[in-house]
């Protein structure tokens, strides 16, 4: 086990430094100081790109001429000189969660000017062990989220273009209609950003791709359709689920890979209907419903609550819809998670929520392969491996009839934030769980665990942040006794109910739309009824 206190603290003050008579009465007669930073990686020394937040003793956030700016952060590509009022100012630096910040302050005075150098250690290095990070929701367009990806060492990013809605499709041309020419796909920032891309990328970011995709914003909805543009214009009546048919019909998306279908809103009135058609790649599990300070959070409002008051207080998005996931895992159904940040929505930066895939053979394709497969974590926060009888997520574990299943869960931990509990869940329930302290003491090392039942499993680790749910989670392993899946009879009903509360949302819609949903909702009340006359379990 790897455990780190992270975090550099700094401060300083800078004092008259003379560069120039005529500089320094410059700025005394602006009231104004001077103070140039630049960021490298401490082992092997090469530059950094960070991310750099400058608070004024009043909480402002401060900019840095010359840098992008985003939600209170600087994009810090060089060193760059900061111009300020005097006075007091405090600062973060980040590069990912691979590498410790620096945070500390200084003071301004009518003569300062100073250069410092701030080295950010790497505590994780995850490009190297076949893990690529990915953020697959940015509300920016691709041209302004790409320069702060090798800030958060990412290999993927998404900036989904919103669907063109069009009450008559047949006044817009096709051509017209398209947004694929808005968002062509751009490759990744060049090898000769040193320092700012993992290595393995390094040598292949030729044949990487920055992704676009399709995002149904319609209320009711939450899709997002990797790799595919809509060949026209939307009309406002087309169900979401005639648009999946759609994406998922296509051959290959637009960058030349197979269309993705990722439910983003977990909470969405259709949720039953597009579950119910097999099409769903993975589950938005970590998404702008969970933010980095807990404002701005996207509101989740599922048509059917699970138990009034269960979820509450700032952590309620984030277990609702962990919990919502699990139902529909609890149905059987083999679903990965992946993560978004929502970044230029709320305050979280690029890449605050994460997947990682397991591709050891960087390329594009086989990085969202890994993300089908569900060979892969989602974070927050933590940096979580894990492997269960020696493999990653995503893997089936089986045994014969009336035999029972040996577990040896093994973990590569590295936390920034207090942890509250460490656990391993199966098929909702912990079958372990122990505070880090304890899983210290025990040698870093999970017991063996036995199950001899069919069901689903998860290693999680949440960590004691009070303002926001703040975590790391496994994609699933699967558990097969006899080759049975594992169904529960109360998660279907769960969902069925859901099914009906859309069906009268719908029924209530125009007569167009009514209309073009009801075949969907027949077959998906088919789907559900028979799922439920499958069950194995309560």
């Amino acid at each position: 086990m790897r455990v780190f206190c992270l975090g550099v603290l700094l401060f300083f003050e800078l004092g008259a430094v003379a560069s120039g008579r005529l500089a320094a009465q410059e700025r005394a007669a602006q009231g104004r100081g001077e103070w140039k930073l630049e960021v490298r990686q401490q082992e092997p020394d090469l530059p950094l790109v960070s991310r750099v937040q400058i608070l004024s003793a009043s909480g402002q956030p401060q900019r840095i001429r010359g840098a992008l700016f985003q939600q209170g952060w600087n994009l810090l590509d060089q060193p760059r000189t900061y111009l300020g009022r005097v006075g007091d100012y405090t600062f973060q630096v980040f590069h990912g969660p691979e590498f410790a910040p620096a945070s500390g302050g200084f003071t301004l005075d009518l003569q300062s000017t100073a250069h410092d150098l701030i080295r950010l250690p790497r505590h994780a290095d995850l490009a190297l062990e076949g893990w690529l990070g990915g953020d697959l929701l940015s509300q920016l367009a691709v041209e302004a989220t790409r320069p702060w990806m090798p800030a958060e060492s990412l290999a993927v990013a998404v900036a989904p273009q919103q669907i063109v809605l069009q009450a008559n499709p047949a006044a817009t041309s096709p051509a017209a209609a398209s947004p694929s020419q808005a968002a062509a796909p751009a490759s990744l920032p060049p090898p000769a950003a040193a320092g700012s891309v993992p290595e393995p990328l390094q040598a292949a970011a030729a044949a990487w791709s920055y992704s676009g995709s399709s995002w149904d914003a319609r209320p009711g909805s939450g899709l997002v359709l990797h790799h595919w543009w809509p060949p026209a214009a939307v009309p406002e009546h087309l169900p979401s689920s005639r648009l999946l048919v759609l994406a998922k019909s296509a051959q290959r998306g637009s960058d030349l890979l197979p269309v993705h279908a990722e439910l983003q809103r977990v909470w969405a009135r259709d949720v039953p209907i597009w579950l119910a058609s097999g099409r769903i790649d993975s589950v938005q599990l970590l998404g702008p419903h969970v933010t980095i300070d807990g404002l701005r959070a996207e509101a989740v409002q599922p048509l059917v609550e699970p138990e009034p008051g269960r979820f509450r207080g700032p952590h309620r998005s984030g277990r609702l819809v962990e919990w919502l996931y699990w139902q529909m895992l609890e149905c059987g159904l083999r679903l990965p998670p992946t993560a978004g940040s929502g970044f230029g929505s709320c305050n979280s930066p690029l890449g605050y929520n994460r997947v990682y895939a397991y591709a050891p053979q960087p390329t594009l394709p086989a990085w969202w392969q890994a993300v089908r497969d569900g060979q892969s974590f989602v974070t927050n926060g933590p940096l979580l491996r894990a492997t269960v009888n020696g493999h990653v997520p995503g893997a089936v574990l089986a045994a014969e009839q009336g035999q029972t299943l040996q577990l040896d869960v093994a973990l590569t931990l590295t936390v920034a934030d207090p942890v509250e509990y460490l656990e391993v869940v199966f098929n909702g329930q912990a079958l372990y769980r122990a505070r880090l302290d304890e899983y210290a003491r025990a040698g870093g090392a999970i017991p063996p665990l036995t199950v001899s039942s069919s069901g689903w499993l998860v290693v999680r680790v949440v960590t004691d942040r009070e303002h926001t749910f703040r975590m790391a989670t496994t994609a699933p392993y699967y558990v097969e006794i006899g080759g049975q899946r594992r169904v529960s009879r109360q998660a279907v009903a769960y969902f069925q109910a859901w099914l009906e509360r859309a069906a009268e949302e719908l029924a209530a819609s125009s007569a167009e739309t009514r209309q073009a949903a009801e075949p969907y909702v027949a077959a998906a009340r088919q789907f559900w009824q028979t799922l439920a006359d499958q069950a194995t379990d309560p």
